[in-house]
């Protein structure tokens, strides 16, 4: 019962007592006083069920009442009969809609008859029962949001402990799996936010949870802490969302656009790169811009004679190479392409070599092997990603269509560079090549020399044998000239019968001895094309070039010119070294 109305009956029964021993008060009076006072609705009824008073806010009631609501009824008839106050709830229609009341009948007597009375009273509970029920819909509205929803909620104690999580539970975890347990152990990594039990409004912060099958998922949280009335810190709510699958696609597109822009950095590169040297250097650095790896290498793979692969390291990634272990990449490529020559080689293997994952992939060009890439992976990695071995793939093709340009362009410059007849270098590819160590050898002060070599009476083999002697006898000559020289050494043929040697880093007295040697191979000439009246030899003129000279290549050339004249005019098949003064 409404305080207000207790105190107010209570004050009446006082009155009515002070009365019944000797007051002149009338009792109907007082009733309407207690009626007119209370704040809700009132009326007062005899057994005839007449209404005998009523109040400001009874209308409702008094309508009800007169249209002999038997809900009205029955609650008054109720208190005549046993005499004792009843209650009950009632909701009533009218014009203004649905409303809705707790009502109390309350026996009361008359002082001036014995005539038994009902004080009708009550609350209009109409807002309260919308308040309810409109907090009821949005309970129920909540947790059809929380159930459907792929967020979910929770809410943590003052000891960071979950007290509330969806139903559905989160990360493969069970509401009564979560129940009471520590929020901080799902979070991945130490000293991170925790916004479990964050002191402030956070908002769409990532952090990533460990979810029941250890795998790791980003959750993107928004939370409020929970301050009571003394501003005392009880906990925190909020919502997560598990945003892995986004962020994995996300991350999935980066490689993407990485992969497209490897891969067009590459075909740019082979399109448009004029030193083929690199061609291949750059590709061995974009693969790693969209592969994480420790370093790549490259290999060119050719079949020698025997129809067996020989590989040609051509670039590589690390700043120093580390020969004993391409050595073993090289070996288990060479083993592949060998079990595999029949059909064509996977498009990449995966090897454990040296404790070291490698990536294998073999590039083409017309269905034929022509080059190897090994991508060796980072220390800190365990395994390749699809989307890596994706680009690894297009880059081995890519691969193919640059060994085959490289090959094309060495096939250029080959025929540029070369005597056709002799394969000896022709004499402008000897003049760039000679020019440069002229210019080394102003850095390093080392001495080289010149050998200039003509072929004696070899106009008669061209007469007395025919053309096809005349050029064996040339690439007998170029043969000699070629087993005769070291590999920094330089071998032209001029033209016609005249042949240049350009010996590095050589004394006087050593190159005098290598010329020598090759004046000894005459016998070998003479063998194709013996003519005793006009003997083939070799006359050759020496240049030397001291470690301070300043002498150019034409000066060089003019000196070694000048000591072959000299055997010429001693009778030809000799040595000759220019001196400044004099030949000798």
């Amino acid at each position: 019962m409404d305080s207000n109305i207790a105190r107010i009956l209570t004050n009446a029964n006082r009155a009515g007592q002070k009365n019944a021993s000797g007051g002149a008060s009338d009792d109907i009076l007082i009733h309407k006083n207690l009626i007119e006072n209370l704040d809700g609705p009132a009326l007062l009824t005899n057994e005839s069920l007449n209404i005998l008073e009523k109040n400001v806010y009874a209308e409702n009631l008094v309508t009800a009442f007169q249209n002999r609501n038997p809900s009205i009824h029955g609650l008054v008839i109720r208190c005549l009969t046993n005499g004792c106050p009843e209650n009950q709830k009632l909701t009533l229609e009218d014009e203004s809609g649905t409303r809705h009341f707790d009502l109390f009948a309350f026996p009361v007597k008359s002082n001036n008859t014995d005539t038994p009375q009902v004080l009708l009273f009550g609350k209009d509970t109409t807002v309260e029962q919308h308040l309810t029920k409109a907090l009821v819909q949005s309970r129920q509205m909540f947790k059809d949001l929380v159930s459907c929803s792929t967020d979910f909620a929770w809410e943590t104690d003052n000891k960071g402990r979950f007290k509330y999580v969806s139903p559905n539970g989160i990360l493969g975890y069970t509401a009564y799996e979560l129940n009471d347990k520590r929020a901080a152990d799902l979070i991945v990594g130490e000293g991170g936010l925790n916004p479990f039990d964050t002191l402030d409004a956070i908002h769409d912060v990532e952090i990533w949870l460990q979810r029941s099958d250890a795998s790791f998922a980003c959750v993107q949280v928004s939370a409020n802490p929970i301050i009571d009335n003394n501003s005392t810190w009880q906990g925190a709510r909020g919502v997560c969302r598990d945003i892995t699958e986004m962020r994995e696609r996300e991350a999935s597109l980066r490689r993407i656009r990485k992969s497209e822009q490897v891969l067009k950095k590459i075909i740019s590169t082979i399109r448009d790169e004029i030193d083929p040297s690199k061609i291949l250097q750059t590709t061995a650095k974009a693969a790693l811009d969209g592969i994480t790896a420790k370093s790549c290498y490259i290999a060119s793979l050719q079949k020698n004679k025997d129809g067996l692969f020989e590989s040609t390291l051509k670039a590589y990634s690390d700043e120093k190479i580390d020969k004993g272990f391409f050595k073993k990449l090289n070996s288990r490529a060479l083993s592949i392409s060998e079990n595999s020559s029949a059909n064509l080689p996977s498009p990449y293997f995966e090897e454990i070599i040296e404790d070291h994952l490698v990536l294998i992939g073999f590039s083409k060009h017309h269905n034929e092997i022509n080059g190897v890439i090994f991508i060796v992976i980072d220390e800190n990695k365990k395994s390749w990603h699809k989307d890596e071995k994706t680009l690894f793939m297009g880059v081995s093709s890519h691969l193919g269509i640059a060994f085959e340009q490289i090959k094309n362009y060495e096939k250029l410059e080959l025929l540029s560079s070369t005597d056709e007849l002799s394969k000896l270098l022709n004499r402008r590819a000897f003049t760039e090549n000679v020019e440069k160590r002229l210019l080394i050898q102003g850095r390093s002060k080392q001495s080289c020399a010149l050998l200039f070599i003509d072929l004696d009476n070899f106009k008669q083999v061209n007469d007395t044998f025919g053309h096809a002697t005349g050029d064996n006898v040339l690439r007998k000559v170029s043969d000699i000239l070629n087993r005769n020289v070291r590999t920094a050494d330089y071998c032209s043929r001029l033209g016609g019968d005249e042949f240049a040697v350009w010996l590095e880093n050589i004394d006087e007295k050593s190159a005098l001895r290598q010329a020598n040697r090759i004046l000894e191979g005459v016998e070998e000439i003479k063998e194709i094309a013996d003519n005793p009246d006009h003997p083939l030899s070799l006359s050759i003129g020496i240049a030397v070039s001291a470690p301070n000279s300043i002498l150019s290549l034409d000066a060089l050339m003019e000196r070694a010119d000048k000591a072959l004249y000299q055997v010429k005019k001693n009778g030809k098949s000799g040595v000759s070294i220019y001196q400044s003064a004099e030949v000798v």
